[in-house]
């Protein structure tokens, strides 16, 4: 396994422990998050203000949270790795739910550059919000 697939990985990891210090470790400072399509966490620069969305608007909204890596792929050229990823989400709601998706992963200076995130925005807002 290389060093960048153990990053992507402990990244996985921190959203499973809804573990906003953690994730901040792995972000390079000039960090980007988008989810294209959607209004969830779209366009967010910086290592900060994505670190802050995450522990302020995402983790707290889950009791719990588990992520699975289904697929990894590295592009070593590129330094891009691509998860194709199953979760298992336990909102505050209660309306417990699973959803699939695949992040695309741009690794600088050994962080975490840029997620680009895609999955079923639809399903995650009518289990999430009440």
């Amino acid at each position: 396994m290389t060093d960048r697939i153990k990053l992507v990985n402990e990244m996985i990891e921190s959203f499973c422990r809804m573990d906003g210090k953690a994730l901040e470790g792995l972000l390079h400072p000039d960090a980007k998050h988008s989810a294209p399509g959607s209004d969830f966490g779209a366009n967010l620069v910086g290592r900060s203000h994505i670190t802050q969305y995450f522990s302020t608007d995402v983790f707290p909204s889950f009791n719990q949270v588990k992520f699975e890596a289904v697929h990894t792929w590295e592009d070593q050229p590129k330094s891009i790795v691509v998860v194709e990823w199953r979760s298992h989400l336990w909102p505050k709601t209660g309306k417990n739910y699973s959803n699939t998706g695949v992040f695309v992963i741009e690794i600088k200076d050994g962080l975490i550059y840029w997620v680009r995130e895609y999955f079923d925005t639809e399903k995650a807002h009518q289990n999430v919000n009440d």
